[in-house]
C-alpha cells in the first residue's frame, strides 16, 4: 500500500512539474511576441461591443509605441481623441469637448490597450495565466480579482501583433485591428509631449 502511495506522489509531482515547465514555456513565447512590439507604430480599427453582441462604438486611428512606457493612440474617427504617455503620466485628451484627463501611467494601465502593449513584459505577465489558443493566439486572465477586465486575448500574425480582444469586467468586449504595423529604431521624445491649447480644461488626477 505504501509503494502504490508513494507511486502516486510521484506521479502527481511529475503532472505538476510538467505543467509548471509548460506554463513557463507558454510564458517566455509570449514575454518573447511581447517584447518584439515595443517599438512599433501602424493603424488600428478598435470596435466595442455589449454583452449581447451588439456595436455600440467604433474609431479608426493611428498608434505609436516606443521603450520605456511611451505611447501615442489617436483616435480620428468618428470622434478625435488622443491618449499619450510621456513614460509617467497618461493624458487623455477629448478633443471636442476640450477636456483632458492627466493620471499616472501606473494606475491607468488596465484601461488602455497601449499602455498594456508598452508595458515591459516581464511586469506584465507574471499577473495573469495565459492560455495558448492557437498558433500565436493567447487569452490571458488576471489573478486578481479587482481588475477592470475578465481576459486579454492576443493574436500575433509573423510576430507582429495583428489584433487584441478585451472582455471587461461588465461583459463588454473591444476588439482592435492593427494593420500596416511597422518596427522602429526609436523616436524623439518630442512625440510624447502634448502640448494642450489654452481652451482646454485639464483634470490631473491626484491633486
Amino acid at each position: 500500500m505504501k509503494k502504490v502511495i508513494a507511486l502516486m506522489v510521484m506521479c502527481v509531482a511529475a503532472i505538476c512539474h510538467a505543467a509548471t515547465a509548460q506554463a513557463e514555456d507558454i510564458s517566455k513565447t509570449v514575454e518573447n511576441l511581447l517584447e518584439s512590439n515595443r517599438d512599433i507604430e501602424g493603424e488600428f480599427r478598435q470596435v466595442t461591443y455589449n454583452e449581447k453582441g451588439k456595436q455600440l462604438q467604433a474609431s479608426e486611428g493611428v498608434f505609436l509605441l516606443a521603450k520605456p512606457n511611451q505611447f501615442v493612440w489617436d483616435s480620428v474617427t468618428p470622434f478625435a481623441q488622443r491618449i499619450i504617455s510621456d513614460g509617467q503620466f497618461i493624458t487623455i485628451w477629448d478633443v471636442d469637448l476640450e477636456q483632458a484627463v492627466k493620471k499616472p501611467l501606473s494606475g491607468a494601465v488596465g484601461n488602455s490597450p497601449a499602455a498594456l502593449l508598452g508595458r515591459p513584459a516581464a511586469e506584465v505577465l507574471p499577473h495573469y495565466t495565459i492560455t495558448v489558443l492557437g498558433e500565436q493566439k493567447f487569452r490571458m486572465e488576471p489573478k486578481g480579482e479587482d481588475d477592470l477586465f475578465q481576459n486579454l486575448i492576443l493574436s500575433f500574425r509573423n510576430q507582429t501583433i495583428s489584433a487584441m480582444s478585451i472582455l471587461d469586467a461588465l461583459g463588454q468586449t473591444t476588439v482592435i485591428e492593427f494593420k500596416n504595423v511597422e518596427a522602429h529604431d526609436g523616436v524623439a521624445k518630442e512625440n510624447f509631449v502634448l502640448d494642450l491649447p489654452d481652451n482646454v480644461d485639464v483634470l490631473v488626477e491626484g491633486q
